[in-house]
C-alpha cells in the first residue's frame, strides 16, 4: 500500500519532528498538531499563563498553518485590507500574498479574550481593545499593553491585535463574531485546552465563568465594559 502526502502535509511533519529534536514536550507537540499554534509557542504561553495567573483564549490559525510560523511573519492588522478596503485573506495553510505590497504572511495568533486570576476567585477580564467604541486602533489600557507585551515575549509568531470580544465595531461596520465549526485555544494558568466548536467555546467561557458575548448564531452581542 502506497501512503500519499501533500507537500504541505510533509512540512507539517517536519516542522513538529523539529520542534520535538529541539526539545519541545511530546504534550506541547500534540497541541500544535490540533491548533496550528508554533509548537515553540505553546510551550511559551503555557508557561507565562502559569507564572502570570493568565486565562487566554485564541482563535487557531488556519489548518497547516504550524509548518509555517517562524517562516513567514504572522499576518499584521496592514495586511488584512488592501488600499479600497477590501479584505485580503490567507489561503491555504494559512499562507497569503498581499495583493499590492507583495509580502508573504501566515495566518495570525487572534486573541479572542484574556483575563487575570482574580484575587477573590475566579478570572478578571483584562480589556484588550481601544477604549473608544468603534476604533479598530487606539488607545488600550495599560495592563493590557503590558499583559499582551509579555505573551510576545519569546514568541514564534507574536499576537498582532487586541482581542474579538472586547472590540465594538462601529455602527457601519460589522464584527466577525464566531462560527459554528471554530477552532479555538485556551491556556489558562499553563493547562492547554483544544476546543472544536462555538457552542465547546461558549461552554468553557461558562465553566470558568468568562463573559460570552455572542447569541445562538454566534453574532456579537456586545463587549464587556471597558475600563474607565
Amino acid at each position: 500500500m502506497t501512503l500519499k502526502a501533500s507537500i504541505a502535509d510533509i512540512m507539517v511533519a517536519n516542522r513538529l519532528r523539529g520542534a520535538a529534536a529541539a526539545g519541545v514536550s511530546a504534550a506541547d507537540i500534540l497541541f500544535a498538531q490540533s491548533t496550528d499554534l508554533a509548537p515553540e509557542d505553546v510551550a511559551t504561553l503555557r508557561a507565562t499563563t502559569r507564572a502570570h495567573g493568565l486565562c487566554l483564549v485564541l482563535r487557531c490559525p488556519k489548518k497547516g498553518a504550524v509548518a509555517f510560523h517562524g517562516v513567514f511573519p504572522a499576518k499584521r492588522w496592514a495586511d488584512g485590507h488592501d488600499a479600497m478596503g477590501n479584505r485580503v485573506q490567507s489561503g491555504v495553510s494559512g499562507i497569503g500574498i498581499h495583493p499590492e505590497r507583495g509580502n508573504i504572511f501566515v495566518s495570525d495568533y487572534d486573541i479572542m479574550g484574556l483575563w487575570v486570576a482574580a484575587a477573590g476567585g475566579g478570572y478578571r477580564k483584562i480589556f484588550c481593545s481601544s477604549t473608544v467604541p468603534g476604533r479598530q486602533r487606539g488607545h488600550w489600557p495599560r495592563e493590557a499593553l503590558e499583559t499582551v507585551r509579555r505573551l510576545n515575549t519569546g514568541l514564534t509568531s507574536k499576537l498582532q491585535h487586541g482581542a474579538q470580544d472586547d472590540f465594538t465595531p462601529a455602527p457601519n461596520q460589522g464584527h466577525p463574531g464566531v462560527s459554528g465549526d471554530g477552532r479555538f485555544a485556551a491556556l489558562r494558568e499553563g493547562t492547554a485546552t483544544y476546543i472544536e466548536g462555538m457552542a465547546a467555546c461558549a461552554a468553557y467561557y461558562a465553566q470558568w465563568g468568562l463573559y460570552w458575548p455572542y447569541d445562538g448564531q454566534g453574532r456579537f452581542t456586545g463587549a464587556a465594559p471597558a475600563p474607565v
